[in-house]
């Protein structure tokens, strides 16, 4: 008996264990070959959310950059408007003071002499009398003393019902025509200048919406 026959009963047994070997190899390589395309799919997942990540971080930088340019153009658009209107604010101070000075020289010219007609010589002004309580209801009115309050002129005013306080009211106050336009005219200055403050702070208000 050589030792083939030996063998001859196991080959069934040799068979099976081959086929079971052969099956368990092809597991092991279906098993491997999974589990290296699930890691390389991972992989390629991980990397691409990595890349939209980063995509979306430098969206986010660039928005954050394109806004910081638009606030600060619109900061240097908000100066520049500023300093335009404070500008045009001192040209038209400066206009209203040169109004102030012209009419302020030709206040003699006006107030000291005048003509009955136009081929009539021309000879001293009359004199104007302006009260005591004249002068204190312009002041009252202009601001320049607080309602109910005597001015230097204004002796009776503390007892203004009195016969003596009105009176007092009617003397000559030492006002000449002369005072009266010379306070116009600077008061008008004040007035024009208040008002180009205002035109140009409703503007830089409704410019900054």
């Amino acid at each position: 008996m050589n030792w083939l026959s030996l063998l001859r009963p196991l080959v069934p047994f040799l068979l099976i264990g081959a086929l079971f070997w052969l099956h368990g190899s092809m597991l092991q390589g279906a098993y491997d070959k999974g589990f290296a395309q699930a890691q390389s799919d991972g992989d390629l997942a991980l990397e691409k959310l990595r890349l939209e990540h980063i995509q979306l971080d430098l969206e986010r930088a660039n928005a954050r950059e394109v806004s910081a340019k638009a606030a600060a153009k619109k900061l240097l658009d908000e100066q520049a408007r500023n300093d335009k209107l404070a500008a045009d604010l001192a040209d038209q101070q400066r206009a209203h003071r040169t109004t102030t000075d012209r009419l302020t020289e030709e206040i003699a010219r006006v107030n000291d002499l005048y003509r009955d007609a136009l081929d009539a010589p021309p000879k001293p002004l009359p004199a104007c009398v302006f009260t005591a309580g004249w002068v204190r209801v312009y002041d009252e009115a202009t601001g320049a003393i607080a309602a109910g309050m005597s001015s230097a002129t204004d002796t009776g005013r503390a007892t203004a019902q009195s016969a003596e306080s009105r009176a007092a009211e009617q003397l000559d106050s030492g006002i000449s025509q002369r005072d009266v336009l010379e306070h116009h005219v600077r008061y008008a200055e004040q007035c024009r200048n208040t008002a180009a403050q205002l035109d140009l702070l409703i503007d830089a208000v409704q410019g900054a919406h």
